[in-house]
């Protein structure tokens, strides 16, 4: 009998230890909706190319589809409502149609919701959400940016010690990468200022762009990130006119202009949030029959989600090591990056005050 009980207890503990499965899909169907369009160069494109490495790695086994929305957030909720009526097996959509989400999901059960850039709110058991450590990837533009604008022998580099940052929206995932990047700016030069400014919105490019000439013609900023979406698309052109330096982000922004060297060649680097990789990987899981629905990830540098593009060779190589080191530490942990999502709306204030080049 004690043999019996034993056994049984062992078959029990595999049991618990073991994954949680679904049943393992012969064929299914993905739709991936948009917010705003594709042509961003990033976090958009981004998703778009998760879908495309789908079904490049599913062939006939998964169907894919995808559809931009726009702006109007009348057709979120709608459009995820027609997925799940339409027997979608997986639906993915950013952090954008949180709420819609929240709405509609629970109404078919049989739909798995992967939502990306954001979590939640609620426990629902058919949404999968996935959080980048955006701070991290502010953090590396931050070490690379403080790194760069003190350096000599660099004609496009002044002795001001100002760096710029643009933001879409003054929300707390952008000031996640602001957060960090102050963090990363100073860990690497603590006497450093940052200019700033918020577009209010995630594709006006014009309005970036002169805010871009603005923080490098004013306040002497010789290099700027964004964060900003198809909106910081103008930094780039502010970086062309001014001769100056830009750092893109989400995807290898420069490897996107290589018709337009001028353009490419002052992109410094982009610091990366691999959407196409976490939005192929979820797929991949629910293709293998795991069972996602319910779960909240929360994903960096150390599950390779956010890294370096490949550095410009305007960035001297002894630079590039002591970047690389910054991001092996990142990865291994041994660093502590302030996070907006931790920080109340005060505290990101005094420290955005702490540093603006416009108070100096």
């Amino acid at each position: 009998m004690k043999k019996f009980i034993t056994v049984v207890a062992l078959v029990l503990a595999m049991v618990i230890a073991m994954p949680v499965f679904a049943q393992v899909p012969a064929k299914a169907s993905v739709f991936l909706l948009i917010s705003g369009s594709l042509g961003d160069k990033g976090f958009n494109d981004s998703a778009k190319a998760g879908l495309d490495m789908i079904k490049q790695k599913f062939g006939d086994k998964v169907t894919v589809k995808y559809t931009e929305l726009g702006s109007d957030t009348t057709k979120y909720a709608p459009s995820l409502e027609d997925a799940g009526a339409e027997g979608y097996s997986v639906v993915l959509c950013s952090n954008n149609f949180n709420s819609a989400v929240q709405e509609v999901a629970g109404r078919y059960p049989k739909t798995l919701y992967v939502m990306y850039d954001g979590w939640i709110a609620a426990d629902i058991g058919n949404v999968h959400s996935i959080q980048y450590k955006n701070s991290e990837a502010g953090y590396l533009a931050g070490a690379l940016a403080g790194l760069i604008t003190k350096s000599s022998g660099d004609a496009r580099l002044n002795s001001d010690n100002v760096i710029g940052f643009i933001g879409g929206r003054d929300i707390t995932g952008i000031n996640d990468f602001f957060v960090g990047y102050i963090a990363g700016a100073q860990k690497v030069n603590p006497t450093v200022k940052v200019i700033y400014n918020y577009v209010n919105s995630f594709t006006d490019t014009a309005k970036a762009k002169d805010q871009a000439l603005i923080q490098i013609k004013t306040y002497n900023a010789d290099v700027v990130y964004h964060a900003a979406g198809r909106a910081g698309l103008g930094l780039f052109d502010a970086a062309v006119e001014t001769n100056k330096y830009a750092i893109g982000v989400d995807t290898n922004q420069a490897a996107l202009f290589a018709s337009e060297p001028a353009k490419a060649n002052l992109i410094l680097t982009s610091t990366m949030k691999r959407v196409d990789l976490t939005l192929f990987q979820a797929v991949s899981a629910f293709m293998e029959g795991k069972k996602l629905g319910g779960q909240k990830v929360y994903v960096g540098a150390a599950e390779g989600a956010i890294a370096y593009a490949p550095f410009n060779s305007a960035v001297p190589a002894a630079l590039q090591k002591d970047l690389e080191k910054v991001q092996n530490e990142i990865k291994a942990g041994s660093v502590k990056i302030p996070s907006a999502f931790d920080m109340s709306a005060d505290e990101i204030n005094k420290l955005r005050d702490s540093v603006n080049a416009a108070k100096k």
